[in-house]
């Protein structure tokens, strides 16, 4: 169930766009879209071409690739009777699979946040375009 919307108070800035001069700059928006699409091609390391020498960190091949428990979950499987290490491992690599899922959310939901903020500079700069009259 989603949550109530919280009402704002009638004077909130920028609820009435003339009374508080709101204006829209569709370039500075689609600046904003492209600073996250950078920020974006940190985390799933496409902003990292040139740098052979590093593995991008903090990407979802980093985590998947450089993070595997296989080592871990060995050692606690090789000692003898200890059935919390067998849990203890099972627990961790659960976890892992869980934090990788979560993280490959964000980046979705990250790229469609993306594409919004994109599209709203492209209906700003249309709505100017008709105003200015260039069609």
């Amino acid at each position: 169930m989603a949550p109530e919307p919280v009402p704002l108070e009638h004077n909130w800035p920028g609820l009435d766009a003339e009374r508080d001069g709101v204006v829209f700059d569709a370039k500075a928006i689609a600046g904003s879209a492209q600073a996250l699409r950078d920020a974006l091609r940190r985390l799933t390391g496409e902003g990292d071409e040139g740098n052979e020498r590093h593995a991008p960190q903090g990407t979802i091949d980093d985590l998947t690739q450089y993070t595997t428990l296989s080592h871990l979950r060995a050692q606690l499987q090789s000692v003898p009777r200890w059935e919390g290490g067998l849990t203890f491992a099972q627990m961790l690599e659960t976890s892992h699979e869980e934090f990788v899922a979560i993280y490959r959310e964000v980046q979705k939901s990250f790229d469609a946040a993306i594409a919004l903020v994109d599209a709203a500079a492209g209906n700003y700069r249309a709505v100017s375009d008709l105003n200015m009259g260039e069609v």
